[in-house]
C-alpha cells in the first residue's frame, strides 16, 4: 500500500462553552486566548484556525471585545479563520430536531455577519449523533460533516456516506483518530520526521494514498505560536500544509464515482467501537432534560399562538428563547456532566427561555380570551391533530352536571378582620376604582358595625367609591377612634370545576359551565379502577398496576413495578452494583378524582435504600438505610384512549438509579424504537462495543419508546432500555426516573477504562432534597401512537373568556395521520410550517389549510410550485417545509 505523500495540519480549539468551570469562567480564558489568535493570524498569514464549528465562540468575544471586530472579518476575509456553521456544539439527543434547525439558522446568521460560515457540519465531541442530522445539514445545504463518537467499527476509511432516514446523506470526514491526532506528532518535537513517518505508515490504510488530515488541538487549546516556524523547518519526505477543516473537507474527491465507492452508513451514530459515548449523561440530574423540554414546548407554543393569532409580531421574544435554548444544548451543557455551578447556570437560562415564551403568551390573552364569553375560557390547541381539551374555571354554585367536575368548593370569606374607627381609611386606600383583593366590587353593606363586601370576577360595574367614603367617613365621625368595626369581604358561593371540549387542530374553543356538553368517554370510578370505555386501568393492593385498550382487548398486567440499583459511577457512564431493591416498605393508594372527566388515582410506595456507596469500599452500598416515598399518579381523562402517570419523589438517599418498569406484550424482544430529533430510530438490544467503554444498552427518547406493541408517550428525554422479564413473564421497558451520584468523573470506573473528565465532587447531582418526576403514557395502540404523543405532551392555552367579536385567525391548519405539525411560525412575509414524516412508510401530508403554499428548504429557499397540502406525499423519515405568503 501506498503511503500518502501529503498531510493537512488543522489548528484547532475544541472550546467547551461551559463544563468544569461555569461559562463566564471560561469565557475570561477564551477572550484571552482570542486576544491573541488574531494577532497571530496578523503576524502570519499562512497560519489558519478553526474555532470550534460553533460561532458562539466568536460571539461571546466580540461581546466583551467589540472593537475588534473589523479585525476578526478580516482574518475571516483571508480565509484564516473558519467561523459556524452551527451556534452551539449541541449534543444532539438533548434536545428536539426543530432546536437543531434554530442552532443552524443561529449560527450561520451569526457567521455571515463576520464574513461567512464555514460549509461543513462539524460536530468533533458529541457524545453520539442522531439519526436526522444528515437531512437537517442538507436542508441547509450543507453536504459535508465531520465528526469522531459513534460511527461503527464497520467504517474503516477516513470518509464515509453518512444517510438520514430520509435517504439523504452527507460525506463524513472521519475523525477516526480523534481531534487532537497530530498532537502526538509534535512531542518531541526534534523527532518530528521520525513521528510523522511512523504515524503514516500505521494509519495508511485510512486514507488509500490520500493526504493525511492532522488535527492539531484539543480541549480549550489556545494555538501554538511556533506552528508555522515548525512547518518551515522540517526536513521530511512528506508535504505538510496548515488548513482549516473546511479546507480539508474541500480538497477530497466529491465525485459521484468517489462518494459511491464511501461506506455508506444510515440512522444513528450509537457505536462505542472509537470513542466513548458516555450514555449515563441522558439520566444525570433529570430536571435539566425536563427544563430543556419545557422551554422548547413553551417557544413552540407561544410560536404557534402568535401565527394564528396574527397581529403585531411577537418573533423579538422568541428569537431570545430560542437562542436562550440553543446555548443550554452543549454537550456539556444539558448532558448535566459539569460541576454543579455550570448545571445551575444552565438550569436557570432554561427556565428563562421558558419564561420569555410565556411573556409572549401572556400578552396574547387578550386576544384569544375574545374567542370566550364572560365566565368562560377559551383553550388554544397548539397541536395540529383534533383532541380533546380540558380546563379548569371557577363558577358560581355547586354545579351538578354530567358535562362537568367539581375539583373543590372555593373558599366564601378572602378577608376577615377587625378595624379601630381611626384605621378605616385603610379600607378607602385598598380599593382601587372597582378592584379590591384583585376582584370586582359587586355590592356592600354596612349593618350597625359591621361591613361586608361581596366581590367577584366580574361585576355589573355599580360600584360608586364616592358614596362609600361618605358612609365611611360618617362612621368614623359617630363613632369613637378605638371603636371596632368587622369588615368581612366574600366571594359568591363557588365551585372549582373541570370542563371538557373538542378542539380542531390549531384553533381554540370556548368552553364553559353553561355550554358544557358531556363527553363522548366519561371516565368512571370503581374501587381501584378508572374507566373511560377506551382504556381501563386497575390498581392492586402491591402498587401495581393491569392497563388494558377496550377496543383491541390488549392488556398488560404487573405494571409500574419500582427497581433501585446501586450506583458507584460519575455524571457520564453508570456504575452498576450488585442488588436490586424491588419490594416496598408500604403501599397506599387511594382515589384522589373521581371523575366524570378526570378519575385519578394515588399510589404511594416507601422503600428502605441504602443511604448511599460505600466511601471506603465502593463496590458495594451501606448497611444504613432511609426512607423513600415514591408517588405514582394515574390519570384518566375522558375521551382519551392512554393512562397518564406521573412517579415523583423528593430525593434521600446517595448513589442509586430509580426506573419504573412498563411489561411489553412479548419476551425475548430484539429490539424497539424510540422518537425523538425528528426521527423514529430502530434499535438492537444491544450496543456496538469497543474504545474502552462497556456498552450499556440504555438509549435516548424523546417523543416516546415503543417495544412489544407498547408505547411509553414522554414530554421529555428519557434514558430506557428493555430488559429481560422474570421467567414467564414479557419483557419490560425500564424508563429511568432518577440517577443520583456525586463526582463529575470517576479515574476508575467499573464500566469505562480512562476518565471522561477530571474527578471533581458534583454533590447537587445527587439530588439530595430534590423534587424530581417522571411524566409519561400508556398507549397501547400503535396506530395512534404518533397522534397521541402531541396530545400527551401539549397542555392547550387557556384564557379567561372576555367576550366579543374576535378576527378570522391567521391559519388554520389540522393535521391527520403519521405526518405531524412540528414547527409553525411567522417568517417575514409569510407563514413557515414543519412536518416529519414518522413512519418507515410513505404517506399523503394530510394537512387541512387554506392559501397557496409551496416546499422550501430549511433556509427557506422555494423548491416547487404551489402544491396540495393535503395530497402532498411525504418519503419514510422525511421533514417538509413549506411556506405561504401573508
Amino acid at each position: 500500500m501506498s503511503l500518502p505523500k501529503a498531510m493537512w495540519i488543522v489548528p484547532h480549539t475544541h472550546w467547551d462553552r461551559e463544563w468544569y468551570e461555569p461559562h463566564d469562567v471560561f469565557r475570561a480564558r477564551l477572550v484571552a486566548m482570542l486576544d491573541g489568535l488574531l494577532t497571530m493570524l496578523e503576524r502570519e498569514p499562512a497560519y489558519k484556525f478553526t474555532l470550534d464549528g460553533q460561532s458562539a465562540a466568536i460571539d461571546d468575544y466580540l461581546e466583551l471585545r467589540p472593537e475588534e471586530t473589523e479585525r476578526v472579518k478580516a482574518a475571516v476575509a483571508r480565509g484564516q479563520l473558519a467561523l459556524g456553521p452551527f451556534q452551539i456544539l449541541l449534543d444532539e439527543f438533548c434536545c428536539d430536531g426543530e432546536t437543531i434547525v434554530r442552532n443552524l439558522e443561529h449560527g450561520i446568521r451569526s457567521a455571515r455577519r463576520l464574513g461567512g460560515e464555514m460549509r461543513v457540519g462539524y460536530l468533533p465531541d458529541m457524545f453520539g449523533h442522531a439519526a436526522q442530522t444528515p437531512q437537517i445539514l442538507r436542508g441547509f445545504g450543507i453536504a459535508d460533516a465531520s465528526l469522531w463518537r459513534g460511527a461503527p467499527a464497520s467504517v474503516d476509511k477516513h470518509a464515509f456516506l453518512w444517510e438520514a432516514l430520509d435517504g439523504s446523506s452527507v460525506r463524513v470526514e472521519y475523525l477516526w483518530d480523534g481531534y487532537g491526532s497530530a498532537l502526538k506528532l509534535f512531542e518531541p518535537l526534534e523527532k518530528l520526521p521520525e513521528l510523522i513517518d511512523g504515524y503514516l505508515n500505521e494509519n495508511a490504510s485510512w486514507f488509500d494514498g490520500e493526504a493525511v488530515a492532522g488535527w492539531y488541538g484539543t480541549d480549550h487549546m489556545a494555538p501554538r505560536s511556533d506552528l508555522v516556524q515548525i512547518l518551515r523547518g522540517y526536513e521530511g519526505d512528506v508535504e505538510l500544509t496548515i488548513g482549516t477543516v473546511e479546507e480539508v473537507v474541500a480538497s477530497r474527491d466529491h465525485s459521484p464515482e468517489a462518494l459511491g465507492a464511501l461506506p455508506r452508513v444510515r440512522g444513528e451514530l450509537r457505536s462505542h467501537a472509537r470513542g466513548n459515548l458516555l450514555p449515563g449523561v441522558f439520566s444525570i440530574r433529570t430536571n435539566l432534560k425536563a427544563a430543556m423540554s419545557a422551554a422548547e414546548r413553551a417557544l413552540t407554543t407561544a410560536e404557534r399562538l402568535d401565527a394564528w393569532l396574527g397581529g403585531p409580531s411577537r418573533t423579538a421574544f422568541f428569537e431570545r428563547g430560542w437562542g436562550l435554548v440553543i446555548e443550554s444544548t452543549a454537550h456539556d451543557s444539558v448532558t448535566g456532566c459539569g460541576v454543579d455551578s455550570t448545571a445551575d447556570e444552565v438550569e436557570s437560562r432554561l427556565k428563562v427561555a421558558a419564561q420569555t415564551a410565556d411573556g409572549a403568551v401572556d400578552i396574547s390573552l387578550g386576544a384569544l380570551g375574545a374567542v370566550a364569553p364572560v365566565g368562560a375560557v377559551a383553550a388554544f390547541n397548539q397541536s395540529g391533530y383534533r383532541r380533546p381539551v380540558q380546563a379548569e374555571l371557577v363558577v358560581e354554585g355547586a354545579p351538578s352536571s354530567s358535562a362537568l367536575q367539581v375539583v373543590e368548593a372555593m373558599p366564601t370569606v378572602i378577608g376577615d378582620e377587625r378595624l379601630a374607627s381611626r384605621d378605616l381609611p385603610k379600607i378607602i386606600r385598598r380599593i382601587h376604582g372597582q378592584e379590591l383583593f384583585g376582584k370586582h366590587i359587586r355590592s356592600w353593606n354596612w349593618d350597625d358595625d359591621e361591613l361586608e363586601f361581596v366581590v367577584a370576577d366580574h361585576t355589573a360595574g355599580d360600584f360608586d367609591l364616592a358614596d362609600f367614603a361618605a358612609v365611611l367617613h360618617d362612621k368614623m365621625a359617630s363613632s369613637e377612634p378605638d371603636h371596632e368595626f368587622h369588615v368581612i369581604t366574600r366571594v359568591p358561593e363557588s365551585s372549582r370545576v373541570v370542563v371538557s371540549g373538542w378542539a380542531d387542530g390549531i384553533s381554540a374553543v370556548a368552553l364553559g359551565a353553561e355550554t358544557a356538553v358531556a363527553p363522548e368517554a366519561p371516565v368512571a370510578v370503581d374501587g381501584t379502577t378508572l374507566d373511560n370505555s377506551l382504556v381501563r386501568t386497575e390498581v392492586a393492593a402491591d402498587g401495581t398496576v393491569t392497563v388494558t385498550d377496550l377496543r383491541n382487548g390488549t392488556s398488560i398486567a404487573d405494571a409500574l413495578r419500582l427497581v433501585d440499583d446501586g450506583d458507584r459511577g460519575d455524571s457520564y457512564n453508570f456504575g452498576p452494583l450488585e442488588g436490586s431493591i424491588t419490594d416496598a416498605k408500604s403501599v397506599e393508594v387511594t382515589v384522589t378524582e373521581r371523575g366524570p372527566l378526570r378519575g385519578r388515582i394515588l399510589i404511594r410506595r416507601t422503600f428502605e435504600l441504602p443511604v448511599g456507596v460505600d466511601p471506603d469500599d465502593r463496590s458495594k452500598r451501606l448497611t444504613e438505610v432511609a426512607e423513600q416515598v415514591v408517588d405514582t399518579d394515574l390519570e384518566i381523562r375522558a375521551d382519551e384512549p392512554f393512562v397518564r402517570v406521573t412517579v415523583s419523589l423528593t430525593n434521600q438517599v446517595r448513589d442509586h438509579r430509580l426506573r419504573v418498569l412498563i411489561p411489553t406484550l412479548a419476551s425475548g424482544l430484539d429490539g424497539s424504537a424510540s422518537a425523538g430529533q425528528y426521527g423514529t430510530t430502530k434499535r438492537g438490544r444491544d450496543a456496538e462495543g469497543g474504545w474502552g467503554e462497556f456498552p450499556v444498552p440504555t438509549f435516548p427518547a424523546t417523543r416516546w419508546v415503543s417495544a412489544g406493541g407498547v408505547s411509553a408517550l414522554l414530554d421529555k428525554l428519557v434514558e430506557y432500555e428493555v430488559v429481560d422479564g422474570e421467567e414467564g413473564r414479557p419483557d419490560d421497558l425500564a424508563l429511568t426516573v432518577l440517577r443520583s451520584v456525586g463526582l463529575m468523573s470517576v479515574n476508575v470506573h467499573p464500566l469505562r477504562d480512562e476518565p471522561a473528565g477530571s474527578q471533581l465532587p458534583a454533590p447537587g447531582a445527587q439530588y439530595l432534597g430534590r423534587k424530581v418526576e417522571l411524566s409519561f403514557a400508556i398507549d397501547l395502540d400503535p396506530e395512534a401512537t404518533v397522534a397521541n404523543a402531541d396530545t400527551f405532551r401539549f397542555t392547550p392555552v387557556v384564557a379567561k373568556g372576555l367576550g366579543g367579536q374576535r378576527a378570522e385567525p391567521e391559519v388554520g391548519l389540522r393535521t391527520e395521520g403519521v405526518v405531524a405539525l412540528e414547527s409553525l411560525r411567522r417568517v417575514p412575509g409569510g407563514l413557515e410550517a414543519r412536518f416529519v414524516n414518522y413512519s418507515d412508510q410513505s404517506a399523503p401530508l394530510r394537512v387541512a389549510t387554506e392559501g397557496a403554499w409551496v416546499v422550501t428548504d430549511l433556509t427557506g429557499a422555494v423548491s416547487s410550485d404551489p402544491v396540495d397540502p393535503f395530497s402532498l406525499e411525504v418519503g419514510p423519515g422525511q421533514i417538509v417545509t413549506l411556506r405561504r405568503k401573508s
